[in-house]
């Protein structure tokens, strides 16, 4: 908000109201009443903060396989292999089950088509 310039043998005022509240007489610029407390504007809104996707939390990280904002509670962690080696990842609840079903599944065909491959060249000789 500019100032105002005051003149010479101009007097400043500040604009006064009642509080709602209590019925002193507050500036209209006071946040609240310095007699009672009461709020003499609407509260300011939270700025914009991301939320988790599973509560309402403020959102601190991303889920590393899908993006997702999440909280530190709805993110689990999970080795996942990449090439020759692997990491440790943060993951939503989604991507986290994904994962694990990816990897059981993957632990039981691997071995199958690998026995089926070994039968296919023992048969053949």
């Amino acid at each position: 908000m500019a100032a105002r310039k005051v003149l010479p043998g101009q007097e400043l005022t500040m604009p006064l109201i009642a509080c709602s509240a209590c019925g002193h007489r507050i500036s209209i610029e006071a946040e609240v009443c310095p007699q009672c407390g009461h709020p003499n504007r609407a509260s300011r809104p939270e700025a914009d903060e991301p939320k988790c996707y599973a509560c309402s939390a403020t959102a601190t990280t991303r889920c590393q396989s899908c993006g997702v904002l999440s909280c530190v509670r709805h993110l689990q962690s999970i080795y996942v292999t990449h090439g020759r080696g692997g990491a440790y990842e943060l993951r939503c609840k989604d991507c986290y089950s994904f994962a694990v079903t990816w990897t059981v599944i993957s632990g039981a065909i691997v071995p199958v088509v690998v026995l089926a491959i070994l039968l296919l060249i023992f048969v053949r000789m």
